[in-house]
């Protein structure tokens, strides 16, 4: 038991990630846990609600109460309003004046800068994708992503003005093989929102997950202090 707990600790202090807290149990215990109750460690609380942002501001301030609970080895609140997300909005107008459709700007923004498999490399019995993608120097602020390409469609329309209406990037190549950078097409921005989406009976959750210390006290009585 003793290097039971030796070797756990060992692989706690090694495990330790910004923003992630470590909890330990059984496979089984977890599993049965997790099936039952939706929560992954001994403990956990469900905030419910209609707002997500002021979910997550309940489960911050849980998450701060909890940690001065006599036996608590860590305790986690879901960040459920946390994520960061690149928003393109496309400038319809400015779609049709190159003849293009949403669907088109669509498809190289995914290619261009998401990626796309497009083959598997067969080695033996593994299999691996090939993705295609802009390099990362292309794609790794606002400003680069305005310059990424998209083709017109041969015949596709010229904006008011002919090619004297046009950047110099979109009159490379002529008419016939014109590129209009995706900034003429669509506003770039930073947004934040919700990372994830979870919802119960209804209505919009969030957890605060906590893990205690089972060889200082039992669930019961931490619950209880934990109530009050």
């Amino acid at each position: 038991m003793d290097e039971l707990i030796y070797g756990r600790g060992g692989l706690d202090e090694a495990m330790q990630f910004p923003g992630v807290s470590n909890s330990w149990t059984m496979p089984i215990k977890a599993r049965v846990d997790m099936l039952s109750t939706g929560i992954r460690t001994p403990i956990g609380i469900k905030i419910m609600g209609a707002d997500l942002q002021k979910v997550q501001e309940l489960g911050e301030h849980i998450e701060m109460v909890l940690k001065e609970v006599p036996g608590s080895k860590s305790v986690f609140a879901e960040r459920t309003a946390g994520g960061y997300f690149i928003d393109f909005t496309l400038k319809r107008s400015e779609l049709a004046r190159y003849g293009l459709t949403v669907d088109q700007v669509n498809n190289v923004v995914m290619s261009a800068i998401g990626g796309e498999n497009v083959t598997t490399t067969i080695e033996g019995r593994e299999r691996y994708p090939v993705n295609v993608r802009y390099f990362r120097d292309f794609r790794d602020d606002v400003e680069k992503l305005k310059r990424v390409l998209v083709s017109v469609p041969t015949g596709g329309g010229l904006p008011a003005g002919g090619m004297s209406g046009m950047s110099g990037a979109a009159r490379q190549g002529g008419a016939s093989a014109m590129q209009i950078p995706l900034g003429q097409l669509a506003d770039i921005s930073l947004v934040s929102g919700p990372a994830m989406i979870r919802d119960e009976n209804g209505r919009l959750s969030g957890y605060v997950f906590v893990d205690l210390d089972t060889s200082k006290r039992d669930i019961g009585s931490y619950v209880a202090d934990a109530k009050r």
